[in-house]
């Protein structure tokens, strides 16, 4: 099955039902470190009144001895395809496999990786979840999954609950940062998006010099400093998240008031996937893109 459903509409839950209620072993595919955390923290929740539980979380960071025996093993493709080459996971074991957020995976070449994974599975059951689907996925899917059932719950646009915001700003960081503040509200839950790592760490120390506790996400953190920085964010030990592209899609908290594109996005399906971080599970969001004159 491909399931095409804009984020924060349950996609995860969907395949995780029914794995739980069927008993399957199952191998999920996630893009991001972050996101495979919380895919984790989704299954114990939803698992929790199950006895016999066995799930591992295959990240950098993690022993591979503990995650040998695992019935439903979460992880990233480059880490399980390098715990595949060194012998220590046997793909055709698992019944049931998901790839999530796969036009992310496209988007961050882990494409080959995938493909090869799967010529190695002997699945009864495959799922393709994700918020777009391109060409390069659709295909994916009928190499695997010939006839593959397509379920479209919403179409490729942005999320209808979003208000959005469009301000035209000069193309230098005090004009920007002037209007940033201003946008920054006491008591609004806001996450800000820049291109690189480097705007995102410098826009971090700026908000911090300005008296807003902010936390930073970025693709060159190490993992632990991660995943501190992203509950801090969700337990709500400060309001405001700097972050890059490539974190967004492990960002998965309900009650975002406000995305900030302080850098503007360079095509639609990153808008869509910045934005899709508020207004989730039927809530209502905001969305400001700053952009300049050459960028309109």
């Amino acid at each position: 099955v491909i399931v095409q459903a804009k984020t924060g509409s349950g996609k995860t839950a969907a395949y995780v039902v029914p794995i739980l209620e069927l008993d399957r072993s199952a191998l999920i595919f996630s893009p991001t470190r972050e996101l495979a955390s919380q895919i984790l923290d989704k299954v114990k929740k939803l698992g929790k009144y199950k006895n016999d539980l066995d799930i591992s979380l295959v990240i950098g960071g993690v022993g591979y001895d503990e995650q040998r025996q695992a019935k439903i093993v979460i992880g990233t493709p480059g880490r399980l395809f390098d715990l595949w080459g060194k012998g220590y996971i046997d793909f055709t074991l698992f019944g049931t496999i998901i790839v999530d957020e796969a036009d992310r995976m496209l988007d961050m070449g882990f494409i080959d990786d995938i493909r090869m994974i799967l010529k190695h599975t002997n699945p009864k059951t495959i799922g393709f979840f994700s918020a777009t689907i391109p060409d390069e996925i659709a295909e994916l899917v009928e190499e695997f999954s010939p006839g593959a059932e397509r379920v479209v719950l919403d179409e490729y646009k942005p999320v209808d609950e979003v208000d959005h915001e469009f301000i035209e700003v000069e193309n230098d960081w005090s004009n920007k940062l002037a209007i940033l503040l201003k946008e920054i509200r006491d008591g609004e839950k806001v996450i800000i998006f820049t291109r690189t790592r480097e705007r995102a760490k410098r826009l971090h120390y700026i908000i911090e010099d300005n008296g807003i506790r902010s936390g930073l996400l970025s693709g060159d953190m190490p993992q632990s400093t991660r995943l501190r920085n992203f509950y801090g964010f969700k337990k709500n030990k400060y309001n405001v998240l700097v972050a890059t592209d490539l974190a967004s899609r492990g960002i998965d908290v309900i009650d975002v008031n406000k995305i900030i594109n302080f850098d503007a996005p360079r095509d639609v399906e990153t808008y869509i996937h910045r934005v899709g971080r508020t207004a989730r599970m039927g809530r209502k969001g905001k969305a400001v893109t700053f952009y300049t004159r050459r960028e309109k």
